[in-house]
């Protein structure tokens, strides 16, 4: 077994998570459930902003579930910087103050 000093980084990068078959199901219907619940919220946005995308959208009725961004980054297997820099994103294509919570600028809307 190789030592590693505390302040030496190593090149090897995380090993990716994949999903098992019943995992992706699981997910699936979560998000179909999902979109479910907030079909309404969905409208709206879709109304509103004729710009967002349906991943746009799918990410907004995550958001509003209040599921956190390392949660998200499973769900869609993506990693969690790539979710913040969506949230980012969607922040500018709603032109919505940073100040502004997700919750509360989604409840508004709902």
């Amino acid at each position: 077994m190789k030592y590693i000093s505390p302040g030496k980084k190593t090149s090897k990068k995380p090993a990716k998570y994949t999903m098992t078959i019943q995992e992706r199901n699981m997910v699936n219907n979560l998000v179909l459930e999902l979109h479910g619940t907030h079909a309404k919220l969905r409208q709206r946005l879709s109304f509103r902003y004729p710009v967002l995308t349906e991943y746009d959208l799918r990410l907004c009725i995550m958001l509003k579930a209040n599921i956190p961004t390392k949660d998200i980054s499973l769900l869609l297997n993506i990693t969690p910087d790539s979710v913040k820099k969506a949230k980012h994103r969607l922040r500018r294509k709603l032109r919505m103050n940073p100040k502004v919570s997700w919750m509360v600028f989604l409840d508004n809307i709902d």
